[in-house]
């Protein structure tokens, strides 16, 4: 799953950026530590277009941390302090004081991570928040252990079954986020399943690790993504909303946005002919 310009990298842009920053290695299974919350944002309605996300403490002044958010799309993790907080979606490049299309108070708790999944099954087909809770204690030894978010609100409902038949989630309607299953570390390959509409589809499972599998339409079929119930990097960005501020606030830019540049000026010289180098 591609968050349109922003969010979700690539992972060769990912590596080299790491390279940048000196080295920094993934963490295996991070969590968040005592006096901090993660929080990330998807965009799972599929007719809406895309979005501008803010984010604020509750009772301060809105800002954008995210800029034009399609359908499909999952922030990485950002940190914040404990307490409620105010997410927010409008069209994309509409003006700040115009009316939000989601406006959702919730509350993040510290040494915990969130997910807030953004759904068109709202009253009257409107948007609909649902902060669900990532489980990021280890599963079992050997195991990895893997949920379903079910995206696709014209094939529904969808049923995931492994290469064995073991179900990994039956008739799963649309909105719905399901309990964690355990799996064996490996490659799983998948059949999705939604009335007479079937497609294929593969999950690499690492012992240890915990993982959502979005699914999502493509046209007349579906797909999924897997992305980590964890950080890459053991201490995400914070978001910088804690003491308010306005519209595009320089520090609501995500991190990664400051070193993408010399990230790809890196990833172009290394496809350079040693010869020009």
């Amino acid at each position: 799953m591609r968050f349109p310009t922003v969010l979700l990298r690539p992972a060769g842009v990912l590596a080299a950026t790491l390279l940048l920053l000196g080295g920094s290695s993934f963490a295996a299974h991070a969590a968040p530590g005592p006096g901090v919350g993660w929080i990330r944002v998807g965009h799972l309605a599929p007719k809406v277009p895309p979005v501008d996300i803010y984010f604020a403490a509750f009772g301060k002044p809105e800002k954008v941390v995210i800029r034009k958010a399609g359908y499909g799309a999952v922030t990485q993790y950002s940190s914040v302090a404990p307490g409620a907080y105010t997410v927010s979606m409008r069209p994309a490049d509409a003006a700040a004081s115009s009316p939000p299309a989601l406006s959702a108070t919730i509350e993040i708790k510290e040494a915990s991570a969130h997910s807030m999944l953004v759904f068109a099954n709202g009253p009257g087909g409107g948007l609909q928040g649902n902060l669900v809770q990532d489980d990021l204690t280890a599963p079992s030894a050997g195991n990895g252990r893997v949920r379903v978010v079910q995206g696709s609100a014209a094939l529904t409902p969808v049923s995931v079954a492994g290469s064995d038949g073991k179900s990994v989630v039956s008739g799963a309607a649309y909105g719905i986020t399901t309990p964690y299953t355990e799996l064996p570390e490996g490659r799983w390959p998948l059949k999705l399943t939604s009335g007479s509409t079937t497609s294929d589809s593969t999950v690499d499972v690492k012992a240890g690790s915990t993982t959502s599998l979005l699914v999502t339409e493509n046209g007349t079929g579906l797909k999924t993504e897997a992305i980590a119930d964890g950080a890459t990097l053991p201490d995400p960005p914070k978001l910088g909303v804690e003491t308010g501020g306005g519209g595009t606030a320089p520090e609501s830019l995500p991190w990664w946005l400051l070193v993408l540049p010399a990230a790809l000026a890196f990833l172009v010289l290394l496809r350079r002919p040693a010869r020009d180098r």
